[in-house]
């Protein structure tokens, strides 16, 4: 049986939203006042609202053309190949912002269409902060590649419920999958860390 930890954070406040990138979810170059207002708002009402928890594995990597082996599953992807290519282990992790956000677009979207989607595009740049984070936690030191989700490239979806089985995620982030293999909570991530010697 695969080790699983745990990160969990007490406060994310120095996780900064990128704005820039949440205009980028917005489709956005030049933004009105009206929304970078909004876009304050949200960011605050985010930092009280998350609860950026994370759970990793570590597994070895063997990569034989097409398919690769991580130890609880073998994934046919040339992309992942590619990408986890002269690795010999790897940090397979799944990082969530929590149920409470998802609440809250459901509640902002009965009030307001256009804070609920600015809402939306600043968790986005959040969770991947948060992503940011734990990959410079997990691969501190080593020579990591960059890391790699379900649904990049050919890399199939439906290995998410591969990686949330063997993370436990359900049972320690209450993270649960979709018929569509979509994860709930929605700003959740799932990726894999290729460590080179």
């Amino acid at each position: 049986m695969m080790v699983v930890n745990t990160i969990a954070l007490d406060d994310c406040s120095f996780i900064n939203v990128n704005e820039k990138e949440a205009l980028r979810y917005l489709g956005m170059k030049a933004p009105d006042e009206e929304t970078i207002k909004l876009l304050k708002e949200c960011e605050a009402e985010l930092y009280k609202l998350s609860e950026p928890r994370a759970v990793y594995t570590e597994a070895s990597v063997s990569v034989e053309n097409d398919t690769v082996d991580l130890e609880f599953m073998k994934v046919k992807s040339k992309n992942l190949a590619k990408n986890l290519e002269g690795c010999h282990k790897a940090y397979i992790f799944c990082a969530t912002l929590g149920i409470g956000l998802d609440r809250h677009f459901e509640r902002l979207s009965k009030i307001s269409q256009a804070k609920a989607t600015v809402f939306s595009a600043a968790a986005s740049s959040l969770i991947e902060g948060f992503c940011d984070y734990v990959n410079e936690r997990l691969a501190k030191g080593e020579c990591a590649v960059p890391r790699f989700s379900c649904g990049y490239g050919d890399f199939s979806i439906e290995h998410q419920s591969d990686i949330l089985n063997v993370l436990q995620a359900g049972k320690r982030l209450g993270v649960a999958l979709t018929d569509s293999y979509m994860m709930v909570p929605v700003k959740t991530v799932t990726a894999i860390i290729g460590i080179r010697r």
